[in-house]
């Protein structure tokens, strides 16, 4: 087994039965075919970087999976019949490159496996579910350095 990334981009003018529908077709056919995965993450509706078929927004689905060769090309050619994706790109990705996967992946495979359709909100979050946050630090210089360097 290989070890791929898909990125899907879903058409947001659908319902959001539709993408949640297609969504879960993907996973359960890579754990139906004897997959893994490795991380799941929603990015959200977000703006795209050129219009695709007369569309500016998009609904992001990012999935690491470890998965057979030969799964990967039915699942290629399932995602290319998919009327609800805008469009879609699988690579294969070294295991190095793979961070293992966090709760926040276990919890969100979990609700896609047991969960009905939801609705997604504005922001393309689920309900109950959580946005992932990234927060830069901020590193002022010490008063001690810049007295030095003005001094100098």
């Amino acid at each position: 087994m290989a070890t791929y990334e898909q990125v899907a981009v879903f058409d947001t003018n659908l319902e959001n039965e539709l993408i949640e529908g297609d969504i879960r077709k993907i996973h359960d056919y890579v754990v139906n075919n004897g997959g893994q995965f490795r991380r799941w993450e929603r990015w959200g509706k977000r703006r795209l970087a050129y219009e695709i078929a007369h569309r500016q927004y998009g609904y992001y689905v990012l999935a690491i999976y470890d998965l057979d060769s030969k799964a990967t090309k039915e699942l290629d050619r399932m995602l290319r019949i998919t009327p609800s994706l805008i469009r879609f790109l699988i690579t294969r990705v070294e295991d190095s490159r793979i961070p293992e996967i966090d709760a926040e992946s276990v919890a969100t495979l979990g609700a896609i496996a047991e969960a009905a359709p939801e609705s997604l909100d504005a922001s393309g979050v689920k309900p109950g579910e959580a946005a992932v946050v990234v927060e830069e630090e901020v590193v002022a210089p010490l008063a001690d350095e810049v007295e030095t360097e003005e001094s100098a």
